[in-house]
């Protein structure tokens, strides 16, 4: 079970009420906005230096890098990033490029090593990112100093993720950037306990926040998923909650009338709901019961009409039998058939409606409410 008992029984008395009356958590008012925003590129560029380069980025699962010495290449918006965990527990990030001419030092995803050797000319780092070594050190005229470290970027492990600040001289609070709503229900998920199962970066010809849109939307599944996803669900139906520019919210699956008789969070809603999170600017995560869809998006820092999509499953066990791994490919397939073959192309579409210059605004509904809350906060964070 997900959630402890007062939320449990809080969220199936909302989705006990929606299924019964056809209902859905709706918004106060419709949200009006420019198609201009998937495809301005001055407006991209603005978005690097108030999102991107500034927010906490939900960059990747502690368990990647999951023992001393052990380490995990990652991709932020603009920067190739090296995560560590060094003896003692903790974790540093750092700008994956030599302090000597820019080569890239490491290129694997992740292992274990305590010191990497660029391979360009042999400079040697230890797993904090300080310069140890200088191959031919008395001809170059240099010695290793601090000054010629890994760049070290803003890092905090909180809640079973490690979260980056892109920017060497920003802060990092995650805590604060969630707010307590979303903190609390954070740790009552309990992620650290979970596994890094399986990661693909996936590149998508359209803008960020047009994927996005499409992760946290849950009116277009009985329209686009009508045939794959849409038999299991209670269309156009979720019961959410708002924490600040973030959100939880809950799918009821048409199982979930076997259930309607009992008293609410008596049985566990994992069979019978699915619960997805937006963690804002760019991450949303989707629970099953057997595995976690963890999704991040960025930008294309070249093609403000690209982006990349990164997909991590997560699962309560590290190790799994010949049958639990079929069903961990039988999810993965259904998940990235359905965004590849139904979502990628009306988004593909949006971009290119985007691209138009007389498509006037659009409109998100009331019964839009996480898209809404998606574009508040975009908002919010680039009046900032």
């Amino acid at each position: 079970m997900y959630f402890k008992p007062a939320r449990q029984r809080s969220l199936a008395e909302r989705l006990f009420r929606h299924v019964q009356d056809t209902t859905t958590d709706q918004a106060d008012d419709t949200l009006e906005y420019d198609l201009s925003i998937y495809s301005d590129p001055a407006l991209a560029v603005e978005e690097r230096e108030k999102i991107f380069q500034r927010l906490p980025m939900m960059a990747l699962h502690s368990s990647q890098v999951p023992e001393p010495n052990t380490f995990a290449t990652v991709r932020l918006n603009r920067t190739n990033t090296l995560v560590t965990r060094l003896k003692d527990g903790s974790v540093r990030a750092l700008v994956n490029a030599c302090r000597h001419r820019g080569a890239t030092v490491v290129t694997e995803p992740q292992g274990k090593r305590q010191l990497f050797s660029c391979p360009y000319h042999g400079w040697g780092y230890a797993n904090d990112g300080s310069l140890k070594a200088i191959g031919f050190a008395e001809s170059t005229g240099i010695q290793p100093c601090a000054a010629r470290n890994l760049v070290s970027l803003p890092v905090e492990e909180r809640h079973g993720f490690i979260w980056i600040v892109e920017d060497p001289k920003g802060s990092i609070n995650v805590a604060e950037h969630l707010g307590p709503g979303m903190d609390d229900a954070l740790a009552e998920y309990d992620f650290g306990r979970f596994h890094c199962y399986k990661t693909h970066t996936f590149e998508f010809p359209q803008n960020w926040k047009v994927m996005m849109d499409g992760l946290i939307d849950g009116y277009h599944v009985q329209f686009l998923h009508g045939k794959t996803i849409s038999p299991y669900f209670y269309p156009n139906m979720m019961g959410i909650e708002v924490h600040g520019h973030h959100a939880l919210w809950g799918n009821p699956r048409r199982r979930i009338d076997e259930i309607l008789e009992t008293p609410p969070g008596e049985v566990p809603l994992d069979r019978y709901v699915i619960f997805g999170n937006l963690i804002s600017p760019n991450s949303a995560m989707v629970l099953h019961p057997h595995h976690i869809e963890y999704w991040t998006v960025y930008q294309d820092p070249k093609d403000v009409g690209n982006s990349f999509l990164q997909l991590r499953y997560l699962t309560p066990e590290k190790e799994h039998d010949e049958r639990g791994h079929e069903i961990l490919a039988k999810n993965w397939k259904i998940a990235t058939d359905a965004i590849i073959n139904e979502d990628v192309p009306v988004g593909n579409s949006i971009q290119a409606s985007a691209d138009m210059p007389f498509t006037g605004t659009v409109i998100l509904g009331k019964n839009e409410l996480t898209n809404q809350i998606f574009h508040k906060a975009y908002r919010a964070y680039m009046a900032s």
